[in-house]
């Protein structure tokens, strides 16, 4: 058997002078045998990186199904003939022109998940201590099983991920200048998915069907308006959208901006007592707002309002890591709430913007929302003094 990577293909004639083949070939074998050349490749972009790799942690998918990726070799000297097939010969690399950000987000996630279970390994190799000191110890044996199970899990999905195949297009003996146009033109006609669109038809993301479900189902949500075609502006009085609503049950739910691999394991396991859970902080808020909630005259139409609220709700949601079944009484603090533009305690917080709105914009850092939290937390206080002092 010869060294290098197998590609059990054939090469085809194509424009007169260059060859192209497309062959299946393991995802471990992308993220050695190919290479990316500044010159021809536009800049990496981390952020569509991370939403893809985000796509494969949260699905929990047996095998990856991407599109096509296109590459190129420019010297077919670079392979040899064996009885097998054809080899690239070892050192010899792969350019990418299509599908770069797919490739480094299955690498990004081959890490993280090697990350993942090198801290369960600590977590293991500490329980085992303990469990020598004390071997008597019901809950220790009960943890300790668990941990294995769960890297076992996270190990068997790591390996699944690195022999998936990707359908590949090899491009053959095209320069440098060439390729740069191919990449051109396989980029020219892309057309993106709606986000909205994306997730009210994802069935696979356990969030994402959660949240169809509550749309579907809840009579306040209905009112309010739920935007399912495109994002919302400010002429769409719909109160919030799939993806807004994807953000506020990810922060509802873990307490984090972002979706993880271990909240949709949570989710998946058992999704009814999160669809409840998210059921419960609409059917809680809603009522305590304006009568049309996603009008822009309120702030509650407000993406940074609706996922502060998320993240206030829930610091109550859990107690001890317990759920807690009282949660949604933190969110009477709404009653009676200013969600005019001239709120004095938000107006203080945030200012106004020269169309003598609050200054709400939506930014990635968590400023806005921490001061709205911080807010909340005041009101609530506010609410428990008033109480006890009745």
């Amino acid at each position: 058997m010869m060294d290098g990577l197998c590609l059990q293909m054939t090469i085809h004639p194509f424009c007169e002078k260059f060859g192209l083949a497309t062959v299946a070939i393991k995802v471990q074998d992308l993220l050695n045998y190919t290479t990316i050349d500044p010159m021809v490749q536009r800049k990496l972009s981390t952020g569509q990186r991370r939403k893809i790799a985000n796509y494969l942690q949260e699905r929990e998918l047996d095998r990856v199904f991407f599109g096509p990726v296109t590459l190129s070799l420019r010297d077919v000297s670079h392979l040899s003939r064996s009885g097998e097939g054809l080899y690239l010969r070892p050192g010899s690399k792969l350019s990418i022109l299509d599908g770069q950000h797919r490739i480094l987000a299955l690498g990004y996630v081959n890490e993280q998940l090697q990350k993942e279970a090198r801290q369960i390994e600590k977590k293991l190799a500490a329980l085992k201590i303990k469990q020598r000191k004390d071997p008597g110890n019901i809950e220790v044996a009960e943890e300790l099983g668990q941990l294995e199970g769960l890297l076992n899990q996270i190990e068997k999905r790591r390996l699944e991920l690195m022999e998936s195949e990707l359908a590949v297009q090899i491009y053959i003996g095209l320069t440098e200048d060439e390729e740069k146009q191919l990449f051109g033109d396989i980029n020219s006609k892309v057309q993106l998915v709606s986000k909205e669109i994306g997730h009210s038809f994802d069935s696979v993301d356990p969030i994402n069907l959660v949240i169809q479900q509550v749309v579907e189902h809840n009579m306040f949500l209905k009112g309010a308006g739920v935007e399912k075609r495109s994002n919302l502006t400010a002429y769409n009085k719909n109160f919030t959208s799939f993806s807004w609503m994807y953000s506020v049950a990810t922060i509802l739910f873990s307490g984090k901006m972002q979706a993880s691999y271990e909240l949709a394991r949570k989710v998946r396991k058992d999704p009814s007592s999160y669809t409840e859970i998210l059921h419960q902080f609409y059917t809680t808020i809603l009522p305590l707002m304006p009568e049309q909630p996603g009008s822009p005259q309120f702030t509650s139409s407000s993406r940074v309002v609706q996922e502060s609220l998320a993240m206030f709700a829930h610091r109550y949601l859990f107690v001890n890591d317990q759920y807690n079944r009282d949660w949604t009484s933190c969110l009477q603090i709404l009653e009676g709430f200013d969600w005019s533009h001239e709120n004095e305690r938000l107006v203080e917080r945030f200012g106004k913007l020269d169309n003598g709105k609050l200054n709400l914009v939506h930014e990635k850092s968590l400023r806005k929302h921490v001061k709205l939290i911080q807010l909340f937390e005041e009101m609530l206080a506010e609410r428990k003094s008033e109480e006890a002092s009745a």
